[in-house]
């Protein structure tokens, strides 16, 4: 069973749109240097019932063993480190299908 994991951030209101779009860059080049990705994919909210949560993103992964590897992998560290102070708020949601 694949593993889907959803990502919706808040951005922090100083946050410019040129490091939200830069965001969503990185978070996608995570698919060249985590093999246990298997699908990626990012953007922007357009409807006005993202109460506040402006971009999100969606990683499938081959199995649930691989979340954790996934998670650990320096690449996404990386991203983390680079991002998680201009987060206001994250929700994660992770399902097999």
């Amino acid at each position: 069973m694949k593993v889907v994991h959803i990502v919706i951030v808040k951005f922090k209101p100083e946050v410019t749109d040129d490091i939200k779009e830069e965001a969503l860059k990185d978070i996608l080049a995570l698919k060249n240097t985590i093999p246990q990705i298997t699908d990626i994919s990012a953007g922007k909210n357009f409807t006005d019932r993202g109460k506040g949560y402006e971009y999100g993103w969606v990683i499938e992964i081959e199995k649930k063993e691989d979340l954790p590897v996934y998670a650990n992998h320096q690449s996404h560290l990386d991203f983390l480190a680079k991002y998680k102070a201009t987060f206001e708020d994250v929700l994660a949601f992770d399902y097999e299908k």
